[in-house]
């Protein structure tokens, strides 16, 4: 699958989020610090790229992700509202380059680059 026929290069995705204890460095053992945690920036990040892609591939397609590189620069507390900006960088194949960043009201709460690539889910469920 070509993903130059789904998508193209400035397509842009936003999602907003509130800060949950589940989403905390805290739930994660890291006890008082109850802010957004680094994997669930990560997740929230993954989540909304790739919510672009979701309702515009066959049913059996997915996408996975391949490579993250972010830096997680300010705290978000629990309860926070957090807004995730996902940005078509690059297209090459089945893979997709994004620009990602978290921001909490005009606060950069982290950014950096995601990859994804899609997939043949049988193919993939076949590599197990």
């Amino acid at each position: 699958m070509d993903c130059n026929s789904i998508l193209k290069i400035g397509e842009a995705m936003s999602k907003e989020f509130i800060v949950k204890e589940k989403d905390t460095a805290d739930y994660l053992g890291n006890k008082g610090v109850r802010v957004l945690s680094t994997p669930a920036m990560i997740y929230y990040m993954e989540l909304t790229a790739s919510s672009i892609v979701f309702e515009r591939i066959p049913e059996n397609y997915r996408p996975v992700g391949s490579r993250i590189d972010v830096k997680h620069i300010n705290p978000a507390p629990l309860g926070s509202e957090i807004r995730v900006n996902a940005i078509v960088k690059g297209i090459n194949g089945r893979k997709v380059t994004y620009d990602v960043e978290v921001l909490k009201d005009k606060t950069k709460i982290g950014y950096g680059e995601y990859d994804l690539h899609v997939v043949d889910l049988n193919k993939f469920k076949n590599k197990l």
